[in-house]
C-alpha cells in the first residue's frame, strides 16, 4: 500500500483516441463482406430491397453507437467521480472511495499486458473500473492519484483464469462466467445469420 499525494483539480478523462478508428475498421471488416455477399445473392432473387433496408438499419445502429461512444468520459471532481458510460451513468462520492486497486492483466490470449483500475469501497465492492483496452495509462494514473486513498498494485501479470479465481467479485458477469458470454455471442450470431437467410429468401414477403 502507498498513499497518494493530494490532487483536487477537476479533470475530464476520455477513452484512447485510437478506439474510434479501431471500431470503424472492425465494423467495416465485418459488415462490408457480409452485405456484399448478401446483395450478390439477393439481386437475382429480387429480394435486394429488404437487404437494402437492413443495411440502412445497421448503418443507423452504427451511427448511434458511434455517437454514444463519443460521449463516454469520466470527470474527476473534488467531491466525486462521474462516469458517463456507453449506456449508463455512474456517480461515486469521493467519501465512498476507500482504496484503489491496479491489476496488470494479459490482454486476451496474447502476451500483451494492460492495467486495470478499480475504485473500491470499504466492503471491497468495485465502484468504478477502468480497463487499459479503453483508457490510456495516463488516464488510469490520473484516477489513481486523484484521491487521498491507498493504492495497491499487482505488478505480476494475471491471466483471465487467475482474475476469475482471485477477483471474481469485482469482474463483469461475462468475465465471471465466460461460457455464458460465449453462449450469448453464439446466439446473437445465429440470429443474425437467420435474418440474412430470410432476407435472401424469395418465399418471404418482398418489400415493394
Amino acid at each position: 500500500m502507498i498513499p497518494n499525494p493530494s490532487s483536487r483539480t477537476d479533470r475530464v478523462l476520455r477513452p484512447i483516441a485510437q478506439l474510434h478508428g479501431q471500431t470503424r475498421l472492425v465494423t467495416a471488416a465485418l459488415l462490408i463482406p457480409v452485405f456484399a455477399a448478401v446483395f450478390w445473392f439477393s439481386i437475382p432473387r429480387g429480394t435486394w430491397p429488404r437487404v437494402f433496408v437492413a443495411l440502412l438499419v445497421v448503418t443507423a445502429v452504427y451511427a448511434t453507437a458511434s455517437f454514444l461512444l463519443s460521449r463516454v468520459s469520466i470527470r474527476i471532481a473534488h467531491d466525486c467521480v462521474s462516469e458517463r458510460g456507453f449506456f449508463t451513468t455512474n456517480r461515486v462520492a469521493s467519501k465512498r472511495i476507500e482504496s484503489v486497486l491496479i491489476i496488470t492483466a494479459y490482454r486476451g490470449q496474447s502476451l500483451e499486458t494492460v492495467p486495470q483500475l478499480f475504485l473500491l469501497d470499504t466492503t471491497g465492492e468495485a465502484l468504478l473500473r477502468m480497463r487499459g483496452q479503453f483508457w490510456s495509462t495516463d488516464s488510469i494514473e490520473a484516477m489513481a492519484s486523484a484521491f487521498d486513498v491507498p493504492v495497491r498494485r499487482i505488478e505480476e501479470p494475471l491471466t483471465r483464469t487467475e482474475l476469475r479465481r482471485d477477483y471474481s467479485s469485482i469482474l463483469y458477469w461475462f468475465e465471471r462466467w465466460p461460457w455464458l458470454g460465449g453462449a450469448v455471442a453464439a446466439g446473437t450470431i445465429a440470429a443474425l445469420s437467420l435474418v440474412l437467410i430470410l432476407l435472401m429468401s424469395p418465399e418471404t414477403l418482398v418489400v415493394r
